[in-house]
């Protein structure tokens, strides 16, 4: 009898509860939540738990969600909220109760779990920070900055560590070695680096490609993949500092590239909202799809399961199972809100392709990653009651009008008011600002 049939119980018996417990397993797998429901803007970073029982999430509504997992209906554990800006990035820390996040504001976190309380914040100026990784054992983090530094902060003493700087350009990811005693950071500059985290110090360049590299992770001791902004995805050795194969090359910027928690499984998203999947070993392509409408800005993988989580412009994450491939039933006003392209009104078909992500038009609205335009004109700016504004939009003495929303959309919010946590958005054409300006001074006038 071999292992498997003494392990099963041998013969007909043991082949029928070989089927029934894969069914269970099967059927637990199918009870994952199909849709992460609860944030108010597009969700920029998901984290699944190394029980594949819980998810954090980070939203451009300045938000952190700590999920249960464990029923169909997924259910809000703590939403966690500390940062002054968009929240890009959340990772769980390997054997304790807590998280840390990093965010536009330039700030790192640290997070309770099991309170739902903002441990402590490290402010390290106006600088986005889009990346946070954790070292194996929980002791410490790196950030990814756009000033062109990493930082590595100890998790024990909750203090900086050290900054290291030698990119040229933003950083955008960052990885730990299995030990943590080295960091791989990649950066707008198209260069993946190796450095001595004990010592601080930089030791190597890993790899050079000819463009910027948004992603990388780590798959093994040796080998490294990333995804770049002209859409290649390829595995590099950190030994012999060459590339060793191209996953792909796409046609759109590589927003996010993941490992499944058994290394087995290589994915990357997209600026067009695909996902494929490969296997680590022998980088043959498993499974690809159009998951989303617009970026796929991250996504994970559940620990045991062939499923994963995906964020982007959505204030959902949606789960997909990736073999045997079914697509889970989004579910939401289709199209999207951000979606329309026409409508009988050109005002309210800016408002819907630029405002709507971020902001609504009713008094009974929710607040989104922005507050709701309701009532806006004559309103002075960082007053609504209920919204957590920004320090620039608390002491600027902006208020509201057509003359106002004009030069907002014709200089950009970063020129208007520096410092504040709105994304740059201009209107080239004085028609469709026009329009857009139009529309919001009826669909937001108080009701009589």
């Amino acid at each position: 009898m071999s292992r498997i049939d003494t392990f099963w119980g041998g013969g007909i018996a043991g082949l029928v509860i070989a089927m029934i417990l894969l069914a269970r397993m099967s059927a637990m797998a199918g009870e994952l939540p199909e849709q992460l429901n609860g944030h108010g803007g597009p969700i920029k970073a998901i984290s699944i738990s190394a029980d594949g029982k819980h998810a954090l999430t980070a939203s451009f509504d300045y938000a952190i969600i700590y999920w249960d997992l464990s029923a169909p209906e997924a259910r809000i554990i703590h939403r966690m909220i500390g940062h002054d800006s968009a929240v890009n990035d959340v990772e769980f820390v390997p054997g304790t109760d807590r998280a840390v996040s990093v965010s536009d504001d330039g700030s790192f976190a640290v997070w309770s779990l099991k309170s739902g309380e903002l441990i402590k914040r490290i402010k390290g100026g106006q600088h986005k920070v889009l990346d946070v990784a954790v070292s194996s054992n929980g002791k410490r983090a790196a950030t990814a900055r756009w000033d062109e530094t990493i930082r590595i902060f100890n998790l024990v003493t909750l203090e900086e560590q050290a900054i290291l700087k030698g990119h040229r350009g933003n950083v955008n990811s960052v990885v730990f070695s299995e030990d943590g005693s080295r960091l791989y950071t990649a950066a707008y500059d198209g260069a993946i680096f190796e450095w001595d985290v004990e010592r601080a110090q930089f030791l190597r360049p890993v790899y050079r490609h000819g463009w910027g590299i948004n992603s990388i992770s780590r798959i093994d001791d040796d080998r490294l993949v990333f995804g770049a902004i002209d859409g290649a995805v390829g595995i590099v050795s950190i030994s012999s500092q060459e590339k060793l194969v191209d996953l792909a090359k796409r046609d759109r910027p590589v927003q996010s590239v993941k490992i499944s928690s058994d290394a087995s499984l290589i994915g990357f998203g997209d600026g067009s909202g695909r996902i494929e999947v490969f296997e680590a070993a022998t980088g043959a392509k498993l499974e690809s799809g159009d998951v989303t409408f617009g970026p796929v800005w991250d996504f994970d993988f559940v620990p045991g399961a062939s499923q994963i989580y995906h964020v982007g412009l959505d204030d959902f994450a949606v789960r997909w199972q990736i073999s045997p491939r079914t697509r889970s039933e989004i579910k939401s006003e289709l199209p999207r809100r951000f979606q329309v392209s026409s409508t009988g009104d050109p005002g309210e078909l800016e408002f819907k392709r630029k405002c709507s992500i971020c902001h609504t038009l009713t008094p009974d609205g929710e607040n989104r990653a922005g507050p709701t335009l309701f009532g806006v004109f004559g309103r002075k700016a960082g007053t609504l009651p209920g919204y957590k504004y920004s320090k620039a939009l608390m002491e600027t003495d902006v208020v509201w009008n057509e003359e106002t929303i004009a030069s907002l959309f014709d200089d950009g919010p970063d020129v208007m008011l520096p410092g504040t946590k709105m994304p740059i958005q201009r209107l080239k054409s004085v028609t469709r600002r026009d329009d857009l300006i139009r529309f919001l001074k009826y669909a937001t006038l108080p009701l009589e």
